[in-house]
């Protein structure tokens, strides 16, 4: 992990020298709000109008990199086999806004200061993204269990806009769940419901 974690660091401040602006999704930013687990790439969420200037950044301190020609949600690269992925776009076409970025923050992971999604971002993500034999709804509980006294429920309403059902299935059942009940605001279920119509 200490390797993984040097190459991370190189591509951060490479990008961040070269002022591309990205913020930190995925396992790492799950891992800054308290849920370590096995991750096997960092995942940098740019404008997609940033990410060909996000790769030639990359390309010229030495990475490896790929475009993805025919993927229009993802590019990568690689240095020492390490891999630096750019989410260009999420499950439903959500892309990465000025808001996504105003609402990060920078938070220390594994002794690196890094740029991480906000926690309402990264929940409303890892919902939407949600499957079978994937981590996204165990990352979704355990980020929200960490952040709720604080989460910014206004925001994350605001995203949840075109997804009503899924995410106030989500949070229907974090708030009935046995082991650990997340108190969500009722004013957000009523909300939602109404939003059902």
């Amino acid at each position: 992990m200490r390797r993984d974690i040097a190459v991370y660091k190189e591509a951060l401040d490479t990008l961040q020298k070269a002022g591309v602006p990205y913020v930190i999704g995925g396992g790492i930013a799950v891992a800054a709000y308290g849920r370590i687990r096995a991750t096997k790439d960092l995942d940098l969420y740019v404008k997609p109008e940033d990410s060909a200037r996000a790769l030639e950044t990359l390309g010229k301190a030495g990475f490896e990199v790929n475009p993805m020609i025919g993927v229009k949600w993802l590019s990568k690269a690689y240095k020492q086999g390490i891999p630096i992925d750019f989410i260009l776009e999420n499950v439903g076409g959500v892309i990465v806004t000025d808001e996504t970025f105003k609402h990060g923050r920078y938070m220390n992971v594994a002794g690196c200061r890094m740029f991480i999604m906000s926690p309402e971002d990264l929940v409303f993500r890892k919902v939407l993204a949600m499957r079978c034999l994937r981590d996204d709804w165990y990352d979704a509980i355990a980020v929200l269990s960490n952040t709720y006294q604080a989460f910014d429920w206004d925001y994350f309403l605001s995203l949840a806009k075109n997804f009503t059902e899924r995410v106030l299935s989500f949070l229907l059942f974090v708030r009935t769940d046995w082991d650990h009940v997340i108190p969500v605001p009722q004013r957000v279920v009523s909300r939602l419901v109404e939003r059902m119509g």
